[in-house]
């Protein structure tokens, strides 16, 4: 199974994340992380890819923008927006062709 194709578990993983907060206002952060997580594992076949599928882009663009907006009207999900900003940079990340494990902190990246 190629990396862009349509992933069913993303579907789910998608809907346990953000459909949860979206509808019930409850932010689950394991399923956050493992939406992360599951996104993360796909990018590094996707390094390469001049394509990228466009589930993958929604649910990173989803996940974010859902945090950011009930962050709005709930207090407790207000101090999660760093989570919306972890899936803004695997996006960044996969734009450019790199995973989150390609960078290490601390030493300095050599183009």
């Amino acid at each position: 199974m190629s990396a862009n194709d349509y992933d069913l578990e993303l579907e789910r993983l998608e809907e346990r994340a953000t459909g949860r907060l979206a509808t019930a206002d409850t932010f689950d952060g394991a399923a956050f992380e493992a939406l992360y997580n599951h996104i993360s594992d796909k990018t590094r076949d996707l390094r390469e890819a001049s394509v990228v599928s466009k589930q993958i882009l929604r649910s990173l663009r989803q996940a974010a923008a859902t945090i950011r907006s009930r962050s709005e009207h709930l207090a407790s999900v207000h101090d999660k927006l760093p989570v919306a900003d972890r899936f803004e940079m695997l996006l960044d990340l996969i734009i450019i062709g790199e995973h989150p494990d390609d960078r290490k902190p601390g030493t300095p990246r050599i183009i």
